[in-house]
């Protein structure tokens, strides 16, 4: 099986990833706020643990998932001029866009982690994304080849992980240029 590669500096940076973030959280956070407060208005008779819960749901799916599959991607997104791919270089599937998403339900310090790993990774993935076999790449960034796609063992905070990655050739990895 094959993947794609990018020139590293196509790969979305830390900061820039950090702004995605930042930007889509509080994007989803004033949609869920919007939400709630109109039902809680119009139907005072709903439980309240369950609206939460329900809103919540519906504007993480929708926004974090169907939204990123979109052609229109999330406000993060085009605001960063950044887009996200699979390992193979297309539009990545519901899965690992669900996958992503499920990831950040962790814990705030699994995002902490996940952001500051992809400050020494090839690919610049960060952990959701080695997890969800995706790439967040600027929008103008195309392949720069194919690569072999191979399998990493990764030891991270004493757990043990197995991820699909695209192996740069050696070749281009020191010198920049494809064999």
């Amino acid at each position: 099986m094959e993947g794609v590669y990018y020139r590293r500096d196509d790969y979305a940076s830390f900061w820039r990833r950090m702004a995605v973030d930042v930007i889509d959280l509080l994007v989803a956070f004033a949609l869920a706020f919007l939400l709630i407060s109109g039902l809680w208005i119009a139907i005072p008779s709903l439980d309240a643990a369950n609206l939460v819960m329900g809103v919540a749901a519906m504007v993480g799916f929708g926004y974090f998932v169907v939204l990123k599959k979109s052609r229109f991607r999330t406000l993060g997104y085009r605001l960063c001029g950044v887009r996200i791919v699979g390992i193979d270089g297309r539009s990545p599937g519901w899965g690992s866009l669900i996958y992503r998403v499920a990831f950040g339900f962790l814990g705030p310090l699994n995002w902490v982690v996940d952001l500051t790993w992809l400050s020494n990774d090839d690919h610049r993935q960060a952990l959701r994304d080695k997890y969800a076999h995706t790439y967040v790449i600027k929008v103008s960034a195309e392949p720069v080849g194919p690569g072999k796609v191979i399998y990493r063992y990764y030891e991270i905070l004493g757990y043990n992980f197995l991820f699909r990655e695209v192996q740069i050739p050696s070749s281009y990895a020191t010198t920049g240029r494809n064999p």
